[in-house]
Order: structure tokens, then C-alpha cells, then sequence
């Protein structure tokens, strides 16, 4: 149970995020997830899980491919966030995540098809860096690989090619804003602003990136862990 994750406040998260056209599409409960996971509170991420559903089971004609879809995106936007907050912290949460999660809803299976060869995996992480840093990918990419040649190796292959290009559960948008609240949690501000208008590059409402950032900022605020100004779009 979460000293911090209460009801009171996973609404007071809610209601920062507009409300969308299906709640399984709502980035409220990712970019929560997220955060609280990167804040190394993985104990919260179970009250976040217990709430979406709950609110799920509220609505008629939800699904167990609804719930199922609901989890995954949990699943996979705290697994993405690994590249920023560290794998240490994905493992804790997504551990929590597990033990909440109901049997019939946990994968046994990787989402990635494991199959890919190296160059594919290369191409689709090149293709995906080209995309989100535009006209500024090949200046970066110099720059990753004049501090560290194998940093932009990872960089572009595991990151990228294996990690943030798979958007079968979560969409470019909804990788934004993982990228985002996972940002904020740690406290390593000087990418959010560029994130949040890489969000609404990738498809999402300024309303919508704002709602991100501000979820990720009272979380942050609440646990302790920002000690910084943060970005605004």
C-alpha cells in the first residue's frame, strides 16, 4: 500500500490529463506509472493499476482485451522509461506491476519479435531517431558519437532499434510521454521542453502534453525528488 498513491491524489492526476474518446487511451495512468516508477516508488504503481481498472469497470462494454490493453501500456511505457531512469528501477515497478496484475492479463510471451537481425533492429532505431530529433538527428547523433562512439552504437540500436521504435502497444505519442514523466521523475530536465514538442510532433494536443508534464511534476513534487524548474511547453 502507497503512503503516496492515494485516491484522493491518483484523481487530483486524472483530472490534469483531458478526457479522451476511449479511457484505455488516456496517457494519465502511463505518464503516472511512469513517474511514480522513476521516482523509485514502484510500490505506487500497483494503486495506479487498481484505479484505471476500477474506473474501467465502470464504463459498459469494457472488454478483457480493454484491460488487456491497459496493463500492456503500463507495462511497456514503464519498461521504455528504463533508458532514462535506469533498469534497476523498471525491474522494482514492473515487479509490482506483476503481482497486481490479474493472472489472465500478464504476458508470457515478448511483444518484440525476437527474430529481427541486427540490421533490422539498426534500421528501424535509425529510422525512429531520424524521426523524433528531425532536422537536428544527424548534429545529435555527431555529438553522441564524438563523447562516446558506443553511446551512439546503443544509442541507435538497443534504444532506439529494440526499445522506443516498437509502437504495437504504445503509440509515439504515448512513447513521448513516457519519455517525459520519466525525464521529470529523475530530475534531468534540459530534454522536456524539446519532449513536450516532440509530443505534439508524434500526434498528441498541447492540452494533452501539458496534462503529462503537470502529472509527472505533482508526483515528482509530492515524493521529493525535483529540485529543478521545469520546462513548459
Amino acid at each position: 500500500m502507497s503512503d503516496i498513491a492515494t485516491p484522493e491524489f491518483l484523481n487530483q492526476l486524472q483530472s490534469l490529463y483531458p478526457a479522451p474518446t476511449r479511457y484505455v487511451d488516456s496517457g494519465w495512468y502511463l505518464a503516472a506509472a511512469v513517474a511514480f516508477s522513476s521516482s523509485n516508488r514502484p510500490e505506487a504503481v500497483p494503486c495506479v493499476l487498481r484505479h484505471a481498472l476500477d474506473d474501467l469497470e465502470k464504463l459498459p462494454d469494457t472488454s478483457d482485451e480493454d484491460r488487456r490493453l491497459l496493463v500492456r501500456k503500463m507495462r511497456e511505457g514503464i519498461f521504455k522509461s528504463g533508458l532514462l531512469s535506469g533498469y534497476p528501477k523498471v525491474i522494482h515497478a514492473l515487479i509490482s506491476l506483476y503481482e497486481a496484475t490479474p493472472k489472465e492479463f500478464r504476458d508470457t510471451e515478448p511483444m518484440r519479435d525476437p527474430t529481427r537481425s541486427k540490421e533490422e533492429v539498426a534500421a528501424a532505431g535509425q529510422a525512429y531517431f531520424d524521426l523524433q530529433y528531425g532536422d537536428t538527428a544527424t548534429e545529435i547523433q555527431a555529438m553522441l558519437r564524438s563523447i562516446y562512439p558506443d553511446l551512439e552504437h546503443f544509442t541507435i540500436t538497443a534504444g532506439y532499434g529494440y526499445v522506443h521504435s516498437f509502437s504495437k502497444v504504445i503509440s509515439p505519442k504515448e512513447t513521448s510521454f513516457a519519455i517525459i514523466a520519466a525525464l521529470i521523475a529523475n530530475d534531468t530536465l534540459s530534454q522536456v521542453e524539446w519532449q513536450l514538442t516532440g509530443a505534439v510532433r508524434n500526434g498528441a494536443a498541447v492540452e494533452e502534453a501539458r496534462g503529462v508534464r503537470e502529472i509527472a511534476l505533482r508526483i515528482a513534487m509530492t515524493v521529493g525528488v525535483l529540485k529543478h524548474k521545469v520546462p513548459n511547453i
